[in-house]
């Protein structure tokens, strides 16, 4: 078994309904703060295997307007 296979048929949200949602907060803050430690100030945040989005969507409430997010995610259930 391919282990992406977990986020395709849906093992992956059977073992974790919430998509660690609850997480998102306290992980966007540690970028936010990694951004701000070294002075950066991207135009553009990609996240590859976002899950729910929840990550980038705190993220994105702390950034400024003019930077434009994507996430990738394989598991159609997210």
């Amino acid at each position: 078994m391919n282990v992406a296979d977990m986020y395709i048929d849906g093992e992956y949200l059977k073992h974790n309904p919430t998509w660690d949602v609850e997480d998102a907060p306290w992980k966007a803050d540690l970028i936010f703060r990694m951004l701000q430690k070294h002075r950066l100030e991207p135009k553009t945040i990609c996240e590859v295997g976002c899950g729910s989005g929840e990550i980038l969507h705190h993220l994105q409430q702390r950034m400024p307007v003019s930077c434009e997010f994507t996430g990738y995610e394989i598991s159609p259930q997210a």
